[in-house]
């Protein structure tokens, strides 16, 4: 892992071996050498997510990102959009074990890993993270209540990682059984975690920490308990910019990141999150995710990308819909608004290309007047 200091040699290198980077820069007539501070990285244009669908379309599978040859990579992840994510071969390639120390973990924990281990990466980010640190890792993934409580009692699970929602429906599953848990502490990502949850968690005696990633960069910043907010990982430069013109702004603004990854250096990349710093704490530590900009929406630990919705959209012969996003009970909801009735077949292919399961209601007229893709949570 790359030290701050070293994000010089770091540039340099990725110039060298990253083709679409070394583009990049060119075009703007930077050369990697004569960048002197941090500051100065942001004479680079920003790379948006959103533009890495049709970047790796025109060049697959990576849009020439990658330093190394495909048949190099440990791993190879598809994320919604589609986006196809590489893995290289170092053990803790995402960076999420400084994050899970932070929190507690140790070798000592039997731990529940909760997130997919199916094309998307977060399964791996985190078992990758926990074997780095010695803990024993049950790779569950999501859903199956019945059998996640079970393991959790049969198992006496110490630790849990995953989305507060989940646990929150394991741990009244649970109560409901009337099995015991001894889970301690949780690590949660994908998903907002609220001051009621938190309360509910530390009055069973369960610790919780949250922290933020994608499946891009791997972990962005964490909870540590030393200072308020989440602080920056060791391996990522973190700016708030304008969104429109990537310029870093003292207030609130979309979280661009550079990471220290020499597999996939992602440099001034766009998240497409909105964030402000922690009063007292600029590039140090930022309050968390605050929404969204562009026309992407995190649903469920998911992005469901506009582009992609209006695609299958239009494919099982519904063009005219609108999808909204709210937060119930603390879970998220997507509602997708529709001027006809859908078969079974043609639900089940959005479910599949949004990786999302929505809630489909039909209604005489939808609203075109707003984006098809809209964000009504209050965050």
């Amino acid at each position: 892992m790359v030290v701050m200091e070293g994000w010089k040699s770091f540039l340099i290198d990725a110039y060298k071996l990253s083709p679409a980077l070394r583009e990049r820069l060119d075009a703007e007539n930077i050369n990697p050498h004569e960048l002197k501070t941090i500051e100065q990285l942001s004479r680079i244009p920003v790379l948006k997510k959103e533009q890495l669908p049709l970047l790796q379309k025109h060049e697959l599978p990576f849009g020439k990102m990658i330093t190394k040859k495909t048949n190099e990579l440990a791993r190879i992840f598809m994320s919604p959009g589609p986006i196809y994510d590489p893995q290289g071969d170092e053990q803790d390639e995402w960076g999420f074990s400084e994050a899970l120390q932070a929190a507690g973990f140790t070798r000592d924990d039997i731990v529940q890993n909760t997130f997919s281990y199916h094309l998307s990466p977060a399964g791996f980010m985190f078992d990758s993270a926990l074997r780095q640190i010695g803990a024993t890792v049950i790779p569950a993934g999501p859903g199956n209540r019945e059998l996640q409580v079970q393991l959790m009692n049969d198992l006496q699970v110490t630790g849990y990682v995953g989305t507060p929602s989940f646990l929150h429906l394991l741990l009244q599953y649970a109560d409901e059984k009337r099995l015991h848990v001894a889970v301690k502490k949780a690590f949660f990502t994908a998903e907002k975690l609220t001051e009621s949850m938190r309360e509910q968690f530390e009055q069973r005696g369960i610790r919780v920490f949250e922290g933020y990633g994608t499946a891009d960069c791997g972990c962005i910043a964490f909870e540590d308990r030393k200072g308020p907010g989440l602080k920056i990982s060791s391996r990522a430069i973190v700016q708030l910019c304008d969104p429109i013109t990537g310029v870093p702004l003292d207030e609130e603004g979309e979280i661009v990141v550079t990471i220290f990854d020499r597999t996939y250096p992602l440099v001034r990349f766009g998240t497409g999150d909105v964030s402000r710093w922690v009063e007292g704490y600029k590039g140090e530590r930022i309050v968390g995710v605050l929404g969204r900009v562009g026309t992407s929406v995190k649903v469920k630990g998911m992005f469901v990308h506009e582009q992609q919705l209006k695609q299958v959209m239009t494919e099982v012969g519904c063009p005219i819909f609108q999808a909204v996003v709210t937060k119930e009970n603390d879970r998220d909801q997507l509602t997708i608004y529709i001027e006809k009735e859908l078969d079974e077949e043609a639900k089940q292919k959005i479910n599949n290309v949004i990786r999302v399961t929505p809630t489909f209601v039909c209604v005489h007229r939808v609203n075109e007047e707003e984006r098809c893709l809209v964000d009504r949570r209050k965050w």
